[in-house]
């Protein structure tokens, strides 16, 4: 009899897997980059983690995420390590029972839709910095918690005022980017 006892494994599965892909993949997976990724998974290709998100600092956050990489860790489900160098934050790698983690909630994982969707996560934004990501994040979160429906230069505009260390020209290539590939609508 498998007991869950109100455990999210499904949150804490997804946090060991997204850990264990991207191991090789991004050039520093710290919380904000998870935070970032989380987001863009749960928005873009409409896996459902259970997370709700709001504006923060780094663009879109979650307390919750947080919470439960901590118990992730506790888990051994992943390492979080500090990076002592020049960039800072941290370093989340994964932990001795992460495939056993992983196990805890094999169903949500292998279902066809959640397979894709992180395929596709690791795929386009997986190899990105966090600052990268904070952009792209940032936008789609401007797009879709408005009921506006942008013209190119207001959104712009906008995410230059949320996100002023961001050049303009920077903003508008990601917003091509996102626009392109239709994770983003405008007028």
């Amino acid at each position: 009899m498998n007991v869950e006892l109100g455990i999210p494994w499904k949150r804490y599965a997804l946090i060991a897997e997204l850990v264990s892909r991207l191991e090789k993949i991004s050039p520093q997976l710290g919380k904000t980059a998870l935070q970032k990724l989380v987001y863009l998974l749960q928005e873009i290709y409409g896996i459902e983690a259970g997370y709700d998100f709001e504006l923060y600092t780094y663009g879109p956050y979650t307390s919750r995420l947080l919470q439960d990489l901590d118990q992730v860790e506790a888990l051994e489900g992943v390492k979080v390590s500090l990076v002592a160098s020049a960039l800072g934050g941290y370093s989340i790698s994964p932990g001795e029972k992460n495939k056993e983690l992983r196990k805890k909630a094999d169903k949500f994982l292998s279902s066809e839709k959640v397979k894709a969707g992180i395929d596709r996560l690791i795929k386009e934004f997986g190899n990105l910095w966090a600052k990268d990501l904070e952009l792209r994040s940032t936008i789609v979160y401007a797009v879709r918690n408005n009921s506006v429906l942008y013209e190119y230069n207001e959104l712009a505009e906008l995410v230059h005022e949320i996100k002023p260390k961001f050049s303009k020209a920077e903003i508008e290539s990601v917003v091509n980017e996102l626009k392109s590939r239709d994770y983003i609508n405008l007028k």
